[in-house]
C-alpha cells in the first residue's frame, strides 16, 4: 500500500487542467502552466504536513489558506469545480473526510 506522500506525489501528474470527462480544460495555456505549478507547490505543503503528522484541523487550515490563492485568476465555473475536485483528491490522499465547508464557501460563497 502506498503512503500519503506517494499518493500526493502521484497527484502532481494528475492535476493538469487538461480536458477530461465534462471538464473542457483550461483554455489559457499560460495560466495552465501557472496553475499547475501552484497546485504542485500546494501539494508539496501537504506532503510536508503528512511528514510532520498534521491533524485534520491543520489540513483544513492548509486548504483554507491555499484555495484562496486561486482568486486572482479569472476562472470560470468549470475551472473552479476542477480546483475543488483536485483539493478533494488531496483530501482523499491524506484521509481527510471534510474541508469543514471551506471548499463550498470558496466555490459558492456559503457552506451548503
Amino acid at each position: 500500500m502506498i503512503n500519503k506522500t506517494e499518493q500526493l506525489e502521484n497527484l502532481k501528474k494528475e492535476i493538469t487542467f487538461e480536458s477530461e470527462g465534462f471538464y473542457p480544460g483550461l483554455a489559457d495555456e499560460q495560466n495552465k502552466i501557472v496553475l499547475i505549478n501552484l497546485f504542485n507547490n500546494i501539494i508539496d505543503e501537504f506532503i510536508s504536513g503528512a511528514q510532520n503528522n498534521y491533524n485534520d484541523k491543520d489540513y483544513v487550515n492548509l486548504i483554507s489558506k491555499n484555495v484562496n490563492r486561486f482568486d486572482i485568476y479569472n476562472l470560470d465555473t468549470e475551472d473552479r469545480e476542477y480546483i475543488c475536485s483536485s483539493f478533494e483528491k488531496i483530501m482523499d490522499a491524506i484521509g481527510l473526510e471534510s474541508s469543514e465547508g471551506v471548499l463550498n464557501e470558496w466555490m459558492y460563497g456559503f457552506d451548503l
